[in-house]
């Protein structure tokens, strides 16, 4: 997740983003502030580039915590101290299998484009505009699954009902399982990206 905001340029500009002419828009970033995501999502990681993408590549998983390797330094990052590093919100649902039915209907009137309930695995081409947008945030900072970038999984869209509908969720243990996941998963390693050269 950290990997993917710095190597692949992921950053959110909340100030520019919330100062735009578009109200839909404009709402659904909100809804990122207010889940208190802005600091995981805005972070700006460019100057430490190279040494995340030396965690991310050294980084093992022993007892779900991570370890890794930083210019010969051992580092250590449990739930505990990732919830800290990011002001993540400590307190809510700790999955998603009890999201609300009523929310749940609500958002996929919202995110419809065409007056049809939407449905995952549906392509993120019938949701609105502010809703693809959405979807790109989550499939790329917030989940650990790889697959179509253009198919709103099941995962990613519960993210997204979490997000618009203003759920309670433990941001700090799913967004950590999530990370761990992706080290137990390998995908780190198999979509690792060398530093680019300024």
């Amino acid at each position: 997740m950290a990997a993917s905001l710095s190597v692949n340029d992921l950053k959110v500009d909340f100030a520019h983003v919330l100062s735009m002419e578009h109200s839909r828009m404009e709402k659904m970033f909100k809804s990122l502030e207010k889940k208190v995501l802005k600091g995981f999502l805005g972070v700006n990681c460019s100057v430490f580039e190279g040494a995340v993408i030396e965690f991310f590549a050294n980084a093992k998983v022993i007892t779900g915590t991570i370890v890794s390797f930083v210019a010969n330094r051992k580092m250590v990052v449990t739930k505990d101290v990732f919830v800290e590093a990011f002001g993540l919100p400590t307190e809510g649902m700790v999955s998603f299998i009890d999201l609300p039915a009523q929310a749940v209907a609500e958002m996929r009137m919202r995110f419809s484009d065409s007056g049809v309930p939407f449905r995952a695995p549906n392509k993120k081409n019938e949701m609105k505009v502010e809703y693809r947008l959405l979807h790109d945030i989550v499939a790329k900072a917030l989940c650990a699954k790889a697959g179509s970038f253009d198919v709103v999984t099941s995962e990613k869209f519960d993210l997204m009902v979490a997000i618009s509908a203003d759920l309670k969720l433990y941001w700090g243990h799913c967004l950590f399982q999530t990370l761990v996941a992706w080290f137990m998963s390998g995908l780190v390693h198999k979509h690792r990206v060398k530093p680019r050269k300024h």
